[in-house]
């Protein structure tokens, strides 16, 4: 498309190509720098006339010619920042239509998007793996899973001061337990294997 294609037809072909494509329509590479001038253009046509009604045309005409570039420019800018957001994301957009302004926006967006995305969510991690790597963190972790045992395992955790025989415990399961054996038992079983001097209690 030339310069001199630029007009109240084309632009409006161009505007109704934008809206019924998902992705940059291609342009002239000098597209809005082409669009300002058609319409200065027209400016000074509408200033030159004496007719008032060729006035009102061209005013007419010029009115409707910014709302079609401003419409342009909306759904064509609208593109670029659903491409800079996939590409912030890790996608491939299709950017081959894009002209040299609108690199210059899609660079800006993509930049501060990926500073951000920084900032907020790399730090975040940084510093959740950094909070749990220290040694307050690590004891609360400790206590917690110590608090854990404890509830799940209710029973004394005893060790063995002498060997032995195998016998049946109060909880129906076989026992044979060697001096030093570490190993938690019934409440039952260990008062009795306690008072006999057998084993010796190092929990609760």
């Amino acid at each position: 498309m030339e310069e001199d294609e630029i007009n109240y037809r084309t632009l409006r072909k161009t505007q109704q190509m934008e809206k019924n494509t998902p992705t940059l329509t291609d342009v002239m590479p000098n597209f809005y720098s082409n669009v300002t001038n058609y319409l200065t253009s027209l400016d000074k046509r509408m200033e030159n006339e004496s007719s008032e009604q060729k006035q009102t045309l061209l005013k007419d005409e010029i009115k409707n010619i910014r709302k079609i570039a401003i419409n342009i420019y909306e759904q064509r800018e609208k593109k670029i920042l659903l491409s800079a957001v996939s590409k912030a994301r890790g996608g491939n957009p299709d950017l081959k239509n894009m002209i040299n302004e609108e690199k210059e926006i899609f660079d800006d967006i993509l930049g501060i998007m990926k500073k951000s995305r920084q900032k907020i969510l790399e730090n975040k991690k940084q510093k959740e793996i950094l909070e749990e790597k220290t040694p307050e963190t690590e004891q609360k972790i400790e206590e917690k899973e110590e608090e854990k045992e404890n509830i799940e395992n209710p029973n004394p955790i005893v060790k063995v001061n002498q060997d032995i025989p195998e016998f049946i415990g109060t909880d129906k399961k076989k026992y044979n337990l060697r001096t030093n054996d570490v190993l938690s038992i019934p409440v039952e079983m260990s008062e009795i294997l306690i008072k006999k001097g057998a084993v010796e209690k190092i929990n609760q």
